[in-house]
């Protein structure tokens, strides 16, 4: 019932609107701890669908219990595994903002009506994948106010990785609210002086969406301690064949342990352009699986004796687990991280690593973590805004 009267007292008040597009399997997990947080409040937003990974973000949705989209951008039915459906998916929805036919993705009829003074409501955007580039130019295109989550991550160099670094910094720039969720993010906000409120939430929301998942019975085949776990996806990674190489000789140089090897749609669609896609499927010690739902990849993830990744989501979901966790890239936004060992592909880090794994393993788990909770600060903070 309180939710309830929430709702009717911002309806009743004219208060601005909340839009979230998301669309990848990281904004979608990052992101469900803040949507949950703002349905047990009553907080009404608008859910558009960036429709980038149509599939996975379903399991995800099922696996958080989150509901179903208002609205979908253009896309194809699978999830995206080329560079070419990325830049034709772009494409497609840069001409609808451009020619103002999405108006009504983004905006509820009173809005699209210009009815209120104040602009057209907040934007919330996640992060840098390739749908926070077009949040923000739905905001900017629409006169929302944009809100980033997980602003302040850097790496300070534009093609590590790219186009993603570029990405959070333009969204930083012109975003009102800014949500650091690390020490180092928020000294690099002051430093940029950027012009939006900076909030500090403790830690990313990534956090609450571990804990949601820890919740969750997950029963694996695997035996707990028995298997090493690898996830590589990123596109400077898959799109680079030499890179692709060096994958397949760290998974051969671990023949007789047991590897578990989730195979996203885009990391098998290069394999086999490369011609190295059945050089993966005949090593034995090797079990590749299609993505699992979130909670069975944190159970994974928490059973695994390392993790492999070039990912900065299982990256951060090692550290909250403490599990030993090996990074294939040069550069990464968070550092610091004690059960954290970035090798990018030189063959001595990466050896270094794999002589002894468990020296990197953290004691206490998630529960280190217990008073922090980011997701409920976000809403706290959306919350004051709306009454604005």
């Amino acid at each position: 019932m309180a939710s309830v009267a929430r709702k009717a007292h911002w309806t009743e008040k004219g208060a601005m609107s909340i839009c979230v597009c998301i669309g990848t399997k990281g904004q979608y997990v990052k992101t469900a701890p803040v949507l949950l947080e703002m349905d047990s409040r009553g907080i009404p937003y608008r859910l558009v669908h960036a429709n980038q990974h149509p599939r996975i973000t379903r399991d995800i949705a099922e696996s958080f219990g989150l509901r179903e989209p208002d609205c979908r951008m253009a896309g194809c039915e699978r999830d995206i595994a080329t560079s070419g459906e990325a830049l034709r998916w772009l494409g497609r929805n840069l001409w609808g903002l451009l020619t103002g036919s999405s108006r009504q993705l983004f905006l509820d009829d009173k809005e699209s009506r210009g009815v209120r003074g104040k602009g057209a409501g907040l934007m919330l955007i996640h992060g840098d994948a390739p749908p926070a580039l077009l949040s923000l130019a739905a905001a900017l295109r629409y006169r929302m106010r944009a809100v980033h989550l997980e602003a302040g991550e850097r790496t300070y160099n534009p093609l590590q990785p790219f186009p993603e670094e570029l990405t959070r910094m333009l969204v930083d720039r012109f975003s009102r609210i800014l949500f650091a969720g690390s020490q180092k993010a928020l000294e690099n906000l002051k430093r940029e002086r950027v012009r939006g409120e900076v909030v500090f939430i403790g830690m990313n929301t990534l956090l609450d969406a571990v804990r949601l998942a820890l919740q969750r019975e997950s029963d694996l085949p695997w035996k707990e301690g028995e298997y090493a776990l690898f996830s590589i996806h990123r596109f400077e990674s898959i799109n680079n064949p030499q890179r692709m190489r060096f994958l397949l000789g760290l998974l051969r140089r671990l023949e007789g342990q047991r590897v578990v090897m989730t195979l996203h749609d885009s990391t098998r669609e290069a394999l086999r352009r490369f011609g190295l896609l059945s050089e993966l499927e005949g090593m034995g010690h090797v079990r590749t699986v299609p993505l699992l739902a979130y909670h069975r990849f944190i159970a994974a993830m928490r059973g695994a004796r390392f993790a492999v990744t070039d990912g900065g989501g299982p990256q951060q979901e090692s550290h909250l687990l403490g599990v030993p966790c090996l990074i294939l890239r040069e550069k990464v936004e968070q550092s610091g991280f004690a059960n954290v060992w970035v090798s990018g592909y030189d063959p001595e880090k990466v050896r270094v690593f794999l002589d002894d794994p468990e020296r990197f393993r953290l004691s206490g788990g998630i529960e280190r973590f217990e008073s922090i909770r980011p997701s409920k600060a976000v809403v706290n903070r959306l919350e004051r805004e709306l009454d604005v």
